[in-house]
């Protein structure tokens, strides 16, 4: 793909979840577009709670981490308004999970195939997955997005 060309997300996304406090879902500057911290929500509702290795599999796990990369990738695809975005660049995953668990990467490819599916090779991006203790409204996981607008 030439990295100058706007790509569109196959398939429906959802329209952006709202903020659970006081800031905004994503925002544009400079061209580059950053994402807040997504959970796994849909139509509002958190939709997979508790700890990954304890109460919450690893296949739930993935399945929660693409539910926030395309509510992550939907407030991005807002943000940059009609740009578009040209391409992902980061996508940080945070797990909450037990302290002896180590498939973290497992996860958050939940999300990276979730991106890929929207975007194909656009959505392929840097990654980090990072286990933490607790995440907002008891979530397993949280998904934030660095991509690229296109110019205008």
């Amino acid at each position: 793909m030439d990295d100058s060309t706007p790509t569109e997300p196959s398939g429906q996304l959802p329209p952006p979840p709202g903020p659970q406090g006081r800031y905004v879902p994503a925002i544009e500057a400079g061209g580059l577009v950053v994402t807040a911290g997504m959970t796994p929500r849909v139509d509002g509702v958190l939709t997979v709670r508790g700890t990954v290795g304890r109460d919450v599999s690893v296949r739930e796990a993935r399945q929660a981490a693409a539910i926030a990369a395309r509510n992550a990738l939907a407030a991005a695809t807002e943000a940059a308004g009609s740009a578009g975005l040209r391409r992902l660049l980061r996508l940080t995953v945070y797990v909450r999970a037990t302290p002896d668990f180590l498939d973290h990467s497992a996860v958050a490819d939940g999300a990276s195939e979730e991106l890929a599916a929207h975007l194909g090779d656009a959505g392929a991006v840097v990654r980090s997955a990072v286990g933490v203790a607790s995440l907002p409204g008891g979530a397993c996981v949280e998904v934030e997005l660095t991509a690229l607008a296109s110019a205008s």
